[in-house]
């Protein structure tokens, strides 16, 4: 995978290209990048790639832009249909406390 030289996170990686190219955003306390997609809210997640690749650093879990598909999920909300509304990559953020008051996780499953 190619890696984003924008954003280093703090395992010393950056997030992962593949998705950045389209306009999302990095956080660099986990290295996973999110955005907005057909009006959704979605989050790099971990998945199978845990498998083959450490994303454990001690204490939390981590994006890893080694990881050769990129998994992702629409992250759960409290719209009709279970998911984060939105119009911008940046309302998507895990600090948007209107959006994400309470948990910032996955509301579908971790796919490629």
């Amino acid at each position: 995978a190619v890696v984003s030289t924008q954003s280093t996170g703090t395992l010393g990686y950056a997030c992962n290209y593949s998705f950045m190219r389209d306009g999302a955003r990095c956080d660099d306390e986990n290295n996973c990048t999110y955005g907005c997609h057909e009006k959704r809210c979605w989050s790099e997640c971990n998945g199978i790639c845990c498998l083959t690749t450490d994303c454990f650093d001690g204490k939390n879990l981590r994006c890893s832009p080694v990881c050769s598909i990129p998994e992702w999920c629409y992250l759960a909300g409290d719209h009709w249909d279970g998911y984060v509304q939105c119009d911008f990559n940046s309302q998507c953020s895990k600090d948007n406390k209107e959006k994400f008051p309470g948990d910032y996780r996955c509301g579908s499953t971790c796919t490629a």
